[in-house]
């Protein structure tokens, strides 16, 4: 279901447009978020200062749209403009735009004085657009207006979204963590071939399971790969948001070092490249624009590499239309900034009335009625209550024939929706709980400023375009390929880059008292 928040695909939309990589839920989020979800909703208008709302505001919001735009979206935002009007005096014009154009439309309409108001942003964009002015500082405007999100978002995930001290994004709730690195395997043929799932620990424990599927099943690749791939959650390391630079075991005493040096990138690339030469992986890995889940749905792969998160299994095993199970490869689960700042919400420089727009802001992380509107639509006519939290669709409707839908994942609080009815119906407390016990990285809440490399930060993309997919996909021989790599990254300036993330990163960490 196009609508629902799956959660494995933040990593892959972080890769695509960048990641951030997610179910809906109850109107109740755990205390242990460190966090209170409100269920009930906002405050009434009279405890919003007179002065601020005592004229009406349009909020133009701009949203990426993943398909077609729906054609109830008149009839949901008149509704939302119900809630908002009586609590705010606002209403919301909401600007769907499509994925495929959204940068280029996004960057028109902040760039000019185009009216717009609120947008989600994706965290590859988030630091360009405080950069270049795009986006408001909002640290005043939660102070005055943001109680709300304030006990929403527990303060290690919202101060993650801070760049040079200041907060200019509130990101979405949920599960901010890299998730189980781990594999998904079809049930059937685990079954089948009596793989046993306990014994798999490690990717070396792969093997003998691979090679089953492949004398086995010769039209099915034992591993999918392609926009997504293994080392995307495979990953022992903080990525520091670019991995121009990495934090080993996401503390390392802070001192980055080049990734692409690292014994543990070396055996890696080793281990896929035979499994390539096996013919474990689809031949076409480094060049498909499939994902790993497009090749299992497609009878094309047997497996592959997820970070799991709460409700994954269960939105995979749907949106694939066959029972999955899962195997994890690594023991913890870690939070960095990165996974923090996949997406948020941000309010554009363009917006006349900026305290008017957090307001919206609050609401959208506070109020249940709001969310269940955004992400699923009018009750009755987009869905119907199958208990106390769950819905599923209405009689003769279903996910391809819903007047409205949205990607779930981008809306500020999901967790305040309900849950469909095939949903792990305590997604949002298990979530609450990995939040909890994620290990943070040593630098989350640290954002690399990359603009004092930006020449060789350009020069460097050319070079692991040239070679990373296909090392780390097993089609290029690292015993071959991987000294070339490093070399021209050398000549590139990784060491450079190095060592501003690293000089960056001091300076944090003095700040932050790290």
């Amino acid at each position: 279901m196009k609508r629902k928040l799956k959660l494995a695909t933040w990593s892959l939309v972080t890769v695509m447009l960048t990641g951030m990589i997610a179910g809906c839920s109850s109107s109740k989020t755990e205390e242990s978020n460190g966090a209170t979800a409100s269920t009930s909703t906002t405050p009434a208008p009279s405890t919003t200062p007179s002065n601020v709302t005592k004229d009406p505001y349009e909020i133009a919001i701009a949203i990426p749209a993943f398909g077609a735009v729906p054609k109830d979206i008149q009839l949901v935002q008149d509704e939302i403009n119900k809630i908002t009007k009586a609590k705010i005096n606002a209403t919301v014009k909401i600007l769907p735009i499509s994925i495929g154009a959204w940068s280029q439309q996004m960057n028109l309409m902040t760039s000019g004085r185009e009216k717009l108001d609120l947008f989600f942003e994706f965290g590859q964009g988030y630091s360009s657009d405080v950069a270049t002015g795009k986006i408001v500082a909002l640290d005043n405007l939660l102070d005055k207006y943001g109680a709300g999100i304030k006990k929403q978002i527990d303060s290690v995930y919202l101060n993650s979204a801070k760049i040079e001290g200041k907060t200019y994004g509130v990101p979405v709730y949920k599960d901010y963590t890299t998730g189980v690195p781990g594999v998904l395997m079809r049930k059937d043929l685990v079954d089948k071939y009596k793989i046993n799932v306990a014994s798999i620990k490690t990717i070396d424990d792969l093997d003998q399971v691979y090679k089953t599927i492949k004398d086995n099943e010769p039209t099915i690749a034992p591993l999918g790969a392609g926009l997504s791939m293994p080392s995307d959650f495979y990953v022992w390391y903080d990525k520091l948001g670019d991995r121009l630079g990495v934090l080993p075991g996401y503390d390392n005493g802070l001192k980055v070092v080049n990734l692409f040096e690292t014994k543990e990138y070396e055996d890696y690339l080793n281990k896929v490249h035979s499994w390539a030469k096996a013919g474990f992986i689809n031949k076409d890995a480094a060049t498909t624009q499939a994902n790993g889940s497009d090749l299992l749905k497609a009878d094309k792969a047997f497996s592959y590499f997820i970070g799991l998160r709460p409700g994954n299994l269960e939105s995979e095993t749907r949106a694939n239309g066959k029972e999955l199970v899962f195997a994890p490869l690594m023991p913890n689960i870690y939070a960095t900034t990165s996974t923090t700042q996949s997406g948020l919400w941000t309010v554009s420089a363009n917006s006349t009335n900026p305290e008017r727009v957090m307001m919206l802001m609050n609401l959208m992380y506070t109020d249940k009625d709001l969310a269940n509107l955004f992400v699923y639509g009018i009750e009755g006519k987009h869905y119907v209550k199958t208990s106390d939290t769950a819905i599923d669709y209405p009689q003769g409707v279903d996910a391809k024939t819903v007047g409205y839908s949205i990607q779930s994942w981008i809306y500020a609080n999901p967790s305040l929706a309900y849950l469909m009815k095939s949903d792990l119906q305590d997604m949002w407390k298990l979530t609450a709980e990995a939040n909890q016990k994620a290990i943070k990285s040593k630098a989350i809440g640290f954002t690399f400023n990359s603009e004092p490399v930006k020449n060789e930060v350009i020069a460097l993309k050319n070079v692991t375009d040239q070679y990373a997919k296909g090392l780390e996909s097993g089609l290029l021989d690292p015993s071959d390929k991987l000294s070339d790599f490093r070399a021209k990254l050398k000549a590139a300036g990784i060491d450079k880059v190095i060592a501003e993330k690293q000089k960056q990163l001091d300076a944090w960490a003095a700040v932050n008292k790290k």
